[in-house]
């Protein structure tokens, strides 16, 4: 090795991460892992239809095709999730339809007839009668190891927030794989 390359691996310092501030401004935010359901859950916020619809032609009306389009409503819901990822950089953010129970707890009847699992139990009245709630959610994270540990920074949370307008929270998704 030449002594000026030896000379300059010897000047060479390893910064700590306190030092660069990397270990705190890269870090995902902080989050408890929720107890295993029987579906997938996804950490993330709750939106309507409408409102993704609303938020698209708030912020970039310009690409959504005439109102009157058979296709508007898909279009702006498609635009408002793209905007979204693009302003919060979260390259992991995904949509999600999960179960929006009332009370906060799935009832178990909800993921049979999901999953199919009725068995031939219930009659098709008794089918018909589950209402069944469901969400559609920006999802930032999954309860799955590797969507878990690459979740986004708290600057990225922050900034997701206030677009949304409300906080985050743990959701069931409503098939049993993604």
């Amino acid at each position: 090795m030449s002594s000026l390359l030896s000379k300059s691996f010897d000047a060479l310092k390893i910064a700590t991460p306190q030092e660069t501030g990397y270990s705190t401004k890269y870090r995902p935010f902080k989050l408890v892992r929720p107890k295993r359901q029987p579906h997938l859950q996804f950490y993330g916020y709750g939106v309507s239809r409408e409102w993704l619809i609303h938020f698209a032609e708030q912020h970039c009306p310009e690409e959504l095709p005439d109102r009157n389009d058979v296709g508007y409503k898909c279009m702006a819901t498609m635009r408002a999730y793209e905007l979204i990822a693009d302003l919060t950089t979260i390259n992991t953010l995904d949509r999600k339809l999960c179960f929006n129970p009332k009370g906060g707890l799935v009832p178990p009847e909800w993921i049979a007839v999901y999953d199919g699992d009725y068995d031939d139990v219930l009659s098709d009245e008794e089918l018909l009668a589950i209402k069944i709630d469901t969400i559609h959610v920006l999802a930032v994270c999954s309860d799955e190891e590797d969507s878990f540990e690459e979740r986004p920074v708290q600057g990225q949370m922050d900034y997701m927030t206030k677009l949304i307008g409300h906080g985050p929270q743990w959701w069931m998704g409503c098939r049993d794989s993604y």
